[in-house]
């Protein structure tokens, strides 16, 4: 569970067990709750064993729960910490509880929205040379330009065209064959029956042969994204984090990076893939047996 300083400004260390709870220095684990006042949720857990609710008049075994900032209402100004279960948290604090949990939320999902702009700020010049790498270096541009000229060009027809779009979609590699049963292997299977076939039976019966699987035949629908990524997204992404201040930014900002930058490394990851297929697809043998089987598509 990551922990919150006081202010609500920094992540701390995460706690591992409840004994590593109870050893922090000013927690108190029978806190009576009508003498005290949360100041903030500090951290959220979920131990693998149960440990006992820090309230007085609860006490209740529990494995998910808070670690709460409390002031005393009379006494010592010092704070304190205590631990709450997440259902007698709301059941004593009520309304009061559930406000301080969103505020727990949305501390920390702004720390951490802020520390992941800051990361991919640290590495957006290897981002840019990531980028024109797989656009020159790794031949992007070109693994896109042959696989639209073969798709502009018409080597198919519409109709062929449109079934291996559909092989794509489904990752459909497989170029069979399907024929109607010789009179050879119809015999073998009466053999196996037992008893002889009617008409109907000898119609439908056929075989299939594998002639081979189309190379990258996922290419002719994913092609489209090395332009966009590449091309559009990407540099728009990185042009327009580059004058990102972290620390300036409010809540919705930092929500709305978090959403651009989540899965970076996976859409770079993704593009390397297409150009691989697309480099598989267009080799000149694998173009020769796609045309010459376009029927069985």
């Amino acid at each position: 569970m990551d922990i919150l300083s006081d202010d609500g400004t920094q992540i701390g260390e995460r706690l591992k067990s409840w004994q590593e709870m109870y050893e922090r220095p000013r927690f108190e684990q029978e806190v009576n709750p009508e003498n005290v006042e949360i100041t903030r949720i500090i951290s959220k857990y979920d131990m693998g064993e149960k440990g006992r609710c820090g309230l007085s008049t609860c006490k209740t075994p529990h494995k998910k729960g808070y670690l709460v900032l409390c002031k005393r209402k009379q006494g010592s100004s010092f704070p304190i910490e205590t631990n709450i279960g997440h259902v007698c948290g709301n059941n004593i604090f009520g309304h009061s509880f559930e406000e301080h949990e969103k505020a727990y939320r949305k501390d920390i999902n702004a720390l951490r929205f802020r520390e992941l702009i800051i990361d991919h700020l640290c590495k957006l010049t290897e981002y840019k040379e990531r980028l024109q790498h797989l656009r020159k270096g790794y031949e992007g541009r070109v693994a896109y330009a042959k696989v639209r000229n073969f798709i502009d060009r018409h080597e198919l027809k519409a109709s062929e065209l449109t079934k291996l779009r559909r092989r794509a979609a489904n990752s459909q590699s497989e170029i069979v064959h399907i024929q109607h049963a010789t009179e050879a292997e119809v015999e073998m299977e009466e053999v196996r029956l037992g008893r002889e076939l009617d008409e109907r039976e000898r119609d439908s019966l056929t075989t299939s042969t594998t002639l081979g699987h189309i190379a990258g035949v996922k290419a002719v629908k994913d092609y489209t994204r090395i332009k966009s990524e590449l091309e559009e997204e990407l540099p728009t992404l990185f042009e327009d984090l580059e004058s990102v201040e972290p620390e300036l930014l409010v809540y919705q900002q930092l929500e709305a990076w978090s959403k651009r930058l989540n899965g970076l490394e996976g859409r770079f990851n993704d593009v390397v893939a297409i150009i691989d297929d697309c480099k598989r697809f267009t080799q000149l043998d694998n173009i020769e047996f796609v045309k010459e089987h376009s029927g069985l598509l």
